[in-house]
């Protein structure tokens, strides 16, 4: 057992990796390794990444684009990528991949989400290795992107600008604070969470509306105190701070 769990993550600059990157740090017991994009265009330099690595959090990923042909072969190349990467070395990490609890919908990304996960579930099986699929709730926090990551994160910039946020829908939202999140990832990866089979699905945390939600960072956003007996409250503040200072 090496005096450090050497966790890869790939998509490391993105919302989860910076954040799972910062909580790996508060453990002594963890080192994180950060997969530079490039490293997926060069086969000798994803190897010795791969190689390097106890396990592999795996956060690379197009969620949009105008070209859904386009961004399903990006997808999949990626995985196929590591697992080539992977095989040429005969370096079995334990690979955590990122998909959604709506993976089963119908779009060109969570196809995606759901072919790759067979494929590193053939990897697993034929070369003793170890997958699991990581179905994500929603969640917000620091480095959210605004239009893009979550509601939470174009309201707190929108707020945090000055502006008023509009409600498209008023559905129910289920959400997971970022840090809780990836001490959740942390858990699987170190053993202190178990999983059912090959995948694990964190629970979330949150449930409101959209309308709720709002409410609560306009009354943040005014001045007003996260109400200490609402832990939602607590985790919007901090998530409302950031945007305010970046």
């Amino acid at each position: 057992m090496p005096d450090q769990i050497r966790i890869g993550i790939t998509g490391a600059t993105g919302f989860i990796g910076r954040n799972l990157q910062q909580e790996a740090a508060t453990r002594p017991e963890l080192l994180t390794i950060a997969c530079p994009r490039e490293a997926f265009e060069h086969p000798a330099q994803l190897q010795r990444f791969v190689a390097s690595c106890d396990a592999v959090v795996h956060l690379a990923a197009v969620s949009r684009h105008a070209d859904g042909t386009h961004l399903y072969n990006v997808n999949m190349n990626l995985v196929r990528n590591l697992i080539a990467a992977m095989t040429a070395t005969a370096a079995t990490p334990h690979v955590l991949f990122a998909s959604t609890t709506h993976e089963a919908r119908d779009t060109p990304y969570h196809a995606s989400k759901r072919d790759g996960r067979r494929l590193l579930d053939a990897w697993a099986e034929e070369n003793g290795g170890r997958h699991t699929t990581l179905l994500l709730p929603n969640a917000f926090g620091p480095y959210g992107k605004p239009f893009y990551n979550s509601v939470t994160a174009t309201f707190c910039r929108q707020l945090a600008d000055g502006e008023t946020p509009q409600i498209l829908t008023d559905a129910p939202v289920r959400l997971i604070y970022i840090r809780e999140l990836c001490r959740a990832i942390i858990g699987v990866i170190v053993g202190a969470i178990a999983t059912t089979g090959n995948v694990y699905s964190p629970s979330h945390r949150y449930e409101v509306k959209v309308s709720e939600l709002l409410a609560r960072l306009q009354k943040l956003a005014a001045g007003g105190k996260p109400d200490t007996e609402v832990p939602l409250e607590k985790d919007l503040a901090a998530t409302l701070a950031f945007y305010r200072h970046h």
